[in-house]
């Protein structure tokens, strides 16, 4: 059974992805000519939204490792391209880095704790300095993008062996590493969320912070797996083998997350706002006053009660096209959560660049993602849990 996927729907989305890359490329270096702040600014917004999707696929390609599933084996391979997408997202960061230094960081682009002159006025920044202090800033990435790439090289090295060999140690070895790689996965997204956006705002702080972005990271992993599923499952050899069960399956999962994006959101609300402390609540208030009110309730609204609602019919839950339609509607409004938390950090307003860097990174990453995809088998067919998860199809 030839185990790549051949689609020419997936082709042309390969290739749109790539063109609005291209575009959008060309579209950023113009914005850099015209606003040098606007660009950088734009380019971590755009950044964030992206890497949700390697570090989600990441963290559910571990979870499965550990607890197995059906769910799991039908989308593996979907969560493996993706996290071999690291070193591109590692080679992306490269911009954002280079805001802590020199000319970049006095200009106050992304980080005014980079800036030596404002340190010094400022005894907070200065007790901080330990801690936020342009090398350190990046040995410390440094650190994120060497476990990140290396938990996701080597996983996807034993699932490979696992392809060829049918050798049961390589799921031992992916199983052992996928526990002290989820637990180091969240210590780094912790710290790399603390560095590249809680540090925007250096006084303030949340311990629930990362949690957040790590539910928003699975939350759009998962959107873009219905997405792929209704564009493959339809295709041989996944039509074989991929069932209603394993799309419900994943499409409860979605179900979850848009929940406990909700809980962890107003988590966060309520302990600082109860707290009342001067160094917490300023933080919102920039965010629901100013006209940021407006999309306070357009995340309420469409990012929790819409989707919530929706998702509780389990005929859609059951229906690859259906769930498509939401998983797009959540992809989207992951970008406007994301805008609502980074954007206000700034002064110069909105901007077209805004809208361009996403679309151009994302198209630069899918592209990148979907080539790696249909070079690899879709199916782990000798996985020792494979027979089990398929079993009722007749295979």
């Amino acid at each position: 059974m030839n185990q790549t996927i051949k689609s020419p729907q997936l082709n042309l989305v390969q290739l749109v992805a790539l063109g609005v890359g291209v575009v959008g490329l060309v579209l950023a270096a113009a914005g850099a000519a015209i606003n040098q702040e606007q660009f950088y600014q734009s380019y971590l917004f755009g950044y964030m939204f992206v890497l949700a999707f390697a570090l989600g696929s990441l963290a559910f390609m571990m979870i499965h490792h550990l607890s197995g599933g059906a769910w799991g084996l039908a989308i593996r391979r979907m969560l493996e391209s993706a996290t071999l997408t690291m070193p591109f997202m590692a080679l992306l960061f490269i911009p954002i880095g280079l805001t802590v230094f020199g000319d970049l960081a006095t200009q106050h682009y992304l980080y005014e704790w980079a800036d030596p002159a404002v340190v010094a006025q400022d005894p907070i920044l200065q007790a901080k300095q330990v801690y936020l202090n342009p090398n350190f800033f990046i040995i410390r990435a440094i650190i994120y993008f060497t476990i990140w790439i290396s938990w996701s090289l080597l996983i996807c090295k034993w699932s490979s062996d696992q392809d060829r060999t049918g050798d049961l140690g390589a799921a031992r070895w992916m199983r052992r590493f996928s526990g002290p790689g989820l637990v180091l996965y969240v210590l780094t997204m912790t710290f790399a969320v603390t560095d590249w956006i809680m540090s925007l705002s250096p006084t303030w702080f949340s311990s629930i912070f990362g949690v957040i972005f790590m539910v928003g990271q699975g939350l759009s992993t998962l959107a873009l797996m219905v997405i792929l599923l209704a564009l493959l499952a339809h295709r041989e050899p996944l039509a074989s083998f991929v069932q209603t069960k394993h799309i419900h399956d994943i499409g409860k999962l979605l179900f979850g997350f848009v929940i406990l994006w909700a809980y962890v959101s107003f988590a966060q609300y309520v302990i600082q706002w109860s707290g009342d402390l001067a160094e917490e609540t300023p933080w919102y208030l920039v965010r629901s006053s100013g006209g940021w009110q407006v999309i306070v309730w357009a995340l309420m609204l469409f990012h929790f009660f819409v989707p919530f609602f929706i998702l509780l019919s389990r005929r859609l839950k059951r229906n690859v096209q259906s769930l498509m339609i939401v998983a797009l509607f959540l992809i989207v409004m992951r970008l406007v959560d994301l805008f609502w938390i980074i954007v206000p950090e700034f002064e110069t307003g909105f901007s077209w660049l805004y809208l361009v860097m996403p679309l151009g990174m994302g198209g630069l990453w899918l592209a990148l993602f979907l080539g790696i995809l249909k070079r690899r088998p879709i199916l782990p067919v000798n996985d020792p849990n494979f027979e089990e998860a398929f079993l009722h199809h007749g295979h």
